[in-house]
């Protein structure tokens, strides 16, 4: 690798971040080495350590002279490459500065933030961190060209594998990267956890905290790694009901989890015209 700090001069966004580094080292592997890829971009040392604390932190000095990443042990692997990404994004953003002097310490749902247009500073840094982590791990030229004829669950796992990240976090990287209209739901015991959707897919009715409708199959508990098939379903059970009359068809997908999590695969096929114009 040849990718120093100095080729970053000038960015500020994630993506472009992100993008400046993939350029520079144009032949890396989808399964990017991140612990070499941290040492040239002056991480110091990369430690995984025994606590609950956290996930992952940074410890940088104020003018980001010297950094060090701190990984939560015991940790799937692929969460952990996430961490690590993340962090890289903390320590390579030039307005990420922790408010504490300690660095900075992030928490799983940390690692879930996607909004980086918030109000509040804390999640807006959060998410530009995740989007760089996603933007590297995961560029949406790779995933796309990778992505099979038609939106799947069995689609999101065999990318996931091939990126080595989880299934959640390539879920979201497919989101953005699919052109077709879709969504991504993460379920906990059938209660809507996170929604991912691109712009192309109808509004959700079904808010965060509620619980998923029962005429839709994801409101039927799945044993961990089950999968349904696509199947279709009313546009009324998941979208607001001036979304339906444009939506030709919904197809619904589910996959069951580990503790009781399931993820919920919405396609929909639109007509050319807006019935709200």
């Amino acid at each position: 690798m040849t990718m120093t700090r100095l080729d970053l001069d000038g960015l500020g966004s994630p993506a472009a971040i992100a993008g400046r580094i993939l350029e520079v080292e144009n032949d890396l592997p989808l399964i990017i080495p991140l612990e070499r890829l941290c040492s040239q971009l002056d991480i110091s040392s990369i430690e995984r350590i025994d606590t609950e604390a956290f996930e992952a932190a940074l410890v940088m000095d104020t003018n980001k002279a010297d950094g060090a990443i701190l990984l939560a042990r015991h940790r799937p692997s692929q969460r952990m490459r996430y961490s690590l990404a993340h962090e890289l994004g903390h320590w390579l953003i030039p307005t990420h500065r922790p408010d504490a002097a300690h660095g900075f310490e992030c928490q799983l749902d940390d690692l879930h933030s996607v909004n980086d247009k918030e109000q509040n500073r804390r999640r807006r840094v959060e998410a530009e961190a995740n989007r760089f982590a996603s933007a590297l791990l995961m560029p949406p030229r790779r995933v796309r060209s990778e992505m099979g004829n038609a939106p799947n669950l069995e689609d999101i796992i065999a990318l996931a594998g091939q990126f080595g990240v989880s299934k959640e976090a390539m879920a979201r990287a497919y989101v953005d990267a699919c052109r077709d209209p879709i969504a991504i739901l993460i379920l906990h015991r059938g209660v809507v956890r996170r929604v991912y959707r691109n712009s192309e897919f109808p509004w959700i009715d079904v808010r965060i905290g509620q619980v998923a409708p029962l005429d839709s199959i994801a409101s039927v508990a799945r044993s961990a790694a089950s999968m349904s098939e696509l199947e279709e379903c009313d546009p009324a059970t998941w979208l607001s009901e001036r979304h339906c009359g444009r939506t030709e068809l919904l197809l619904e997908q589910v996959l069951g989890q580990a503790h009781e999590y399931a993820m919920v695969l919405l396609h929909a096929e639109l007509s050319d015209t807006d019935d709200d114009v």
